[in-house]
Parts: structure tokens; sequence; C-alpha cells
């Protein structure tokens, strides 16, 4: 099939298209074309969408590897802020994006984002549809395709529906119920069925956030609280609870950019943590884990950002058995220079470290070139 992004846009908005000219939303498209070379001094789980090194091989040999790649060029459709009623008390946005990356090596469309929100007097919001989780809202800048999941960071994209509250200018508050085993899709008895869908019981995640705009420059520190609790079911009727607590903090100030998060939880691997290990199954034991990740950006113009930062997961050893990930981790730097409006381009290094209980770590220097076209 040619241009199959082209019909995913197409059904997607069919009564836009044939809606009256007054009650048709602002749509608007956007997108990127990127390439990405990739390249290891060590084997990743996977090179183009790494969550881990693997161990090194006997006699101190390393295998690196190396790649090109256009899986993270994106298409997106845009509906833009439409006023759904003449008073302008209830508002619409939504978004469909997709990329190339849903397949192992290969460029097979990936769903990013598929949702539609409805503002009401702009102090409260119901959005529907796949986005961000809740829960760990900031991302590091390297690493664009896993965000460092299972290595400090927390936080995917996952069928939703949210309530957000903002009873004070400054302060939101936020609901989520959410698709459960959309990430680690654990089946732990091996019975065909996913266990967190098994659960019958959605994920229920939940925010309380601060943001106080500073004098000169307007931008928000943002500071949050928030968290998670699912579960998982297996055939037998075993029971598998989940749950995390994590805090976010963001602070910005002139040609500089702080931005934090820190989690805790229990079987945590459908939200990025536990190193990917969210029950041992020989034991059957819940693995508990603690991670987060640290970046300082700085911009000394508008065309450059340089970012610096670190990150790290790790596994109560306890949990899970010899030879298993224990910890996972990074040291990070990235360039990104924009000439144009139009053109990125950039250069990532991450020195990678995992942890493996009672054996010797995998440990790898990983660089990644990029350049987009914008649109």
């Amino acid at each position: 099939m040619r241009m199959p992004w082209i019909a995913v846009l197409a059904v997607s908005v069919p009564h836009a298209a044939f809606a009256d000219e007054d009650e048709a939303p602002p749509l608007s498209i956007y997108g990127s074309a990127r390439l990405d070379i990739l390249a290891d001094d060590s084997r990743m789980s996977n090179i183009h969408a790494p969550l881990f090194v693997e161990q090194e091989p006997s006699g101190g040999r390393t295998n690196g590897e190396l790649t090109m790649t256009p899986r993270l060029s994106q298409i997106g459709l845009g509906i833009d802020e439409w006023q759904l009623d003449e008073r302008g008390r209830y508002m619409g946005e939504g978004k469909l994006e997709v990329d190339f990356a849903g397949g192992a090596g290969t460029n097979v469309i990936r769903l990013r984002h598929a949702y539609a929100t409805v503002t009401v007097r702009r102090k409260f919001e119901i959005l529907a549809g796949q986005t961000w989780d809740l829960i760990s809202p900031l991302h590091p800048s390297v690493q664009n395709d896993t965000q460092l999941l299972f290595a400090g960071n927390t936080g995917d994209r996952r069928p939703q529906v949210r309530l957000s509250a903002l009873p004070m200018d400054n302060v939101r508050i936020a609901v989520a119920a959410a698709a459960t085993g959309t990430l680690d899709q654990r089946d732990l008895d091996g019975d065909g069925q996913v266990d967190g869908m098994a659960a019958g019981t959605p994920m229920l995640q939940g925010m309380i956030e601060l943001r106080q705009p500073l004098p000169r420059s307007g931008r928000p520190i943002l500071l949050g609280l928030w968290g998670h609790v699912a579960r998982e079911e297996l055939a037998d009727g075993t029971r598998h609870p989940s749950r995390s607590i994590g805090v976010h903090l963001q602070v910005p100030a002139p040609f500089v950019m702080w931005s934090a998060e820190l989690y805790g939880g229990t079987n945590a691997s459908d939200i990025g943590g536990a190193v990917g290990q969210g029950i041992n199954p020989m034991t059957g034991r819940r693995v508990h884990s603690v991670g987060g990740w640290l970046e300082l950006a700085f911009a000394p113009t508008k065309r450059h950002v340089f970012a610096v930062g670190g990150s790290g997961d790790f596994a109560q050893q306890d949990d899970i058995m010899p030879g298993e990930r224990s910890g996972n981790g990074t040291v990070f730097s990235a360039l990104r220079y924009k000439p144009k409006s139009t053109l990125l381009v950039g250069v990532e290094y991450l020195y990678w470290k995992t942890l493996y209980r009672g054996t010797s770590p995998g440990i790898a220097n990983r660089v990644n070139l990029m350049a987009s076209v914008l649109f």
C-alpha cells in the first residue's frame, strides 16, 4: 500500500470533511522528515529503541553496532482550538499523530497520539483518547524513541479518559482512567491474555501540580506530586497489584531549564519502571524499585540548546533472580542546532550501564546523530 498515512488521516476525520463550513473544526498538518544515525560500542537490547545494555560477552570483547533509520519521522493532524458554542464557554482541541517506529528495525506506522479535549470555562478539561500518561509528565532531551524508559524515566503513551480541574490559576488537579498492560504486555501464565487486560479494571492515575509563573519571563515553575494504582490478574485468579508515587520539578531561568523526576513503586514495569521487571516469574514476587532523572538544559541563543543529565532505575535485589537486571542508568549530553525554523540537527552521547545481579554489568557508549526537516 502506498502512502498509508494518508489513509489513516483520511478515515480519522470523515465528519470534518463533510461538515458545513461554519461547523468544521480548524485543522493544521505538521510533521518532520528525520534521519537518525545510531552507533553503540556494545550490544543494546535494541539498537533502534534501546532499553538496556546486554551483558558483555566472555573474553572482554565488545559487539559494536551501527545503523541508520528514518523511523522517527512524523506526521500529524491537529484540531486547533475550536469554539463549540456561541459564548466561547466550551472549547475543543485534538490531535492525530503517527510515526514509523511500530516495528523492530522496520518502518511500520505507530500511533503516537489520537485524542480530543473539551474545555469548560477554562476551568475543567475532559480528554479522551491516546496520549502521554498523566503521571510523570516531563521527558529528558535524549533518546527520543524510548525516552529512557526502564532507565530512570517513567510514563508512556496509552489510551485514557482524563479529567483536569484548575481550581486556582496556579493549581492543577487531574485524574485519569487508563488502559493497563500497554507497555509491558506481560502474560505471566501464558494463557494468551495480557494480565493487565485480564484484571478487568483500568489503571487509575492522579496528579496535583503547582504552577508559579516567574515575574519577568512568565514561564512557570512546575512542582507536582503524582501516582498510579493498577492490578494484573492470572487465569487462576492470582492478582498482582501495581502502584507508584512520584514527584516532578521544572525550574526555568534565563537561558537555563532545570528538570527532574523521582519515583518509587511496586510492580512498576507497565509505567516504565523496575528496569522492566515488575514480577519475578520464578517466585511470583512483586519487584520494588526506585528511579529518576535530572537534566540541565542551556540555551545560549534561540538556535542552540545544550543539555546534560543523568538517570537511573534500580530494582530491589531480593526481589529478582541472580543474573537479572538490578540497575540501569545513563549519563548523557545533547546538542541541538536550528539554523532555520524548518531545519533541526543534533548529536547525543550516552554512557549507558546496566547492572546484573551477581554478574558483570553491560556498558555501552552510544552516539546518535540526527537531522530533521520540519513542516
